[in-house]
Formats: structure tokens, sequence, C-alpha cells
């Protein structure tokens, strides 16, 4: 019975293998793959269409897989092939497809293919291995739920340190890569979130808590010698901010293309910097009470600031 249990496996590894291949790699390159290596930000309209085209395309090809793994698998003398083969698709598809996105950031690249293709093993193995047992299919194909399920479950649980150790790296990296002045929100109700950028340019990202909402602020600095508020009909304003980061009085420049969407706030930095702050919900900072958070930092303060061990590796 094991022996011929085992016979199984390699259809199933080859299966499952070239299941996540196609869709976990080939599939997502040739969909998305243009729209994330152009240098501008990916517009919603093309992730749309990456979407719609991904959906049927993934549909066909696990109806084809489906029937190309009943047939091969039928050829091995493994009990239940059609289970077997729809629930080695089904699986690896759902191992590919299940949300692992944390707070702390998505975990490493390869952790989705490699769910995926541990749930296209693991599963039909265990259908196969509970039907030799004697268990009835129905009992089987419980089993092979709740080994995926399991599988899920175990996997989130180690992406999420994987992803807090990749956004700890990926702040720290940016932070101490840029060479302007830095500032930090200093209520400890707003986290830290996300940092990216060059030696010229870096952009923190901060959740918080306004009236027990959560919303979120984009805060951009930028070495420019030349800037100046300078006014934009119908979209932006020069005004007077009642308390600058220096506590003073300053000249800073309200933008917003249109009505109802995020606004953006940009002044000087005493220096070089500018200080852009963009609002994630429109309406929904107080610009004066925002800027009164922010103070003057530099790459250590505010590692330490926010990750206190990171400052040790």
């Amino acid at each position: 019975m094991e022996r011929a249990a085992l016979s199984a496996l390699l259809p199933v590894v080859v299966l499952s293998a070239t299941l996540v291949a196609l869709f976990g790699i080939v599939l997502p390159l040739l969909l998305l793959g243009p729209v994330l290596a152009s240098r501008s930000r990916p517009q919603p309209q093309q992730l749309l269409f990456a979407v719609v085209l991904l959906i049927p395309t993934v549909v066909i090809g696990s109806v084809f897989l489906s029937w190309w793994a009943v047939a091969w698998l039928g050829r091995y003398d493994v009990p239940a092939p059609n289970l077997v083969g729809i629930a080695l698709v089904g699986a690896a598809v759902v191992g590919l497809m299940a949300p692992l996105r944390l707070p702390g950031g998505s975990g490493p690249f390869w952790l989705k293919p490699l769910l995926g293709l541990a749930s296209g093993v693991l599963v039909p193995m265990s259908i196969i291995w509970s039907i030799r047992a004697g268990l009835h299919e129905v009992a089987a194909a419980g089993i092979g739920v709740l080994v995926l399920v399991v599988l899920v479950v175990a996997f989130r649980i180690v992406a999420k340190p994987l992803a807090q150790r990749r956004q700890v790296k990926q702040v720290r990296t940016a932070v101490r890569r840029f060479q302007g002045q830095l500032v930090d929100v200093t209520d400890e109700s707003w986290s830290l979130v996300g940092a990216r950028g060059d030696a010229d340019r870096i952009v923190l990202t901060y959740n918080g808590a306004v009236d027990g909402k959560q919303i979120g602020a984009v805060v951009m600095l930028k070495r420019d010698m030349d800037w100046v508020p300078k006014a934009a009909e119908n979209e932006a304003a020069v005004f007077e901010l009642a308390r600058g980061l220096s506590g003073q009085p300053t000249e800073a420049v309200l933008a917003q293309k249109q009505l109802g969407t995020p606004a953006t706030l940009t002044l000087r930095i005493p220096g070089t910097t500018i200080l852009s702050i963009r609002e994630t919900v429109p309406d929904s900072l107080s610009w004066v009470e925002f800027v009164g958070k922010l103070e003057l930092t530099d790459a250590d303060d505010l590692i330490e600031r926010r990750y206190p061990s990171a400052t040790q590796s």
C-alpha cells in the first residue's frame, strides 16, 4: 500500500511544480511584468486590466491541468483519480492566491509559490493516503481541506516575522541612503509602515488614527535648491502656515487636483530639503496639527525610535 501511494508522488510533484511555475511565476510576469517594470507608478486601470486577464486565464488553465492530472494519475493506479486530480489543481491555486499580506508588509516573493507547491503536493497525497487507509472519498476530501487550511495558517504565521524583518530592512536602507534632512512623526499613535527612495528623495508612509478612524499620510522629502512656493490656478494655492517645523510661520503650498481627492501640502525645511505631505483620504488631515507632530531628526534617531532592536544588528 505504501509503495503504491509513493508511486503517485512523482506525478503529483511534477503536476504541482508545473502549475506553480505557470500560474505563480510565468503568468504574473507576462501580465504584470511590463506594468511593474515601468518607472512610473502603475495606474489603477493597468492593474485592473491585468487582473481581468488573470482570472479567466487561471480558470481555463485550471480546467486543462485538471484534465491532464486526472489522465496521468489514472495511469498510476491512484484511487479516485478524478478527486485527487481536481484536488491537486484546486489546492495549488488556492495556495498561490491565498492572501499572505500582513500589516508589516508582504513576505518574501518566494513564499507564495512555495505555499502553492506545498498545497499541490500535500493535499492530494493526504487524500491518497486516507483512501488507501480505508476512508470514504468524502472523508478523505475533508482531510485534504483540513491539510490545506493548516498549510495556509502555518504560512501566515511564518510570513509575519519575515515580512516585519523585510520591512525593517527596507526602511533602514532607505533612511540611511537619503542625504537630505529627515523628519519623523512624534505622535506614538502614528506608525511608520514603509520607506523607499534614494540619496535625493525618500517617501515615508505613516498610518495613524484621528477621531477613532484609521487614516494615513505619505511624507516625501526631496533635496531641491530651487523650489519656491508657487500657486497654480485651480490646483494649488500659497498660504502662510501658522507654525512650520521651526515653530515660526512659513509659506506653504496646498495642492488638490480636484475636489474630493487627497490634497498635498508642500513647504521648505530650512536648508535644501522640500517636505511634501499627502493625505491618503480626502479632507482627513488637519495640516497645522499634523505638521506640529513632525520633528527634525537624523537616520540613527529615526531608526532607534521606530525599530530599537534594529540598531543593534
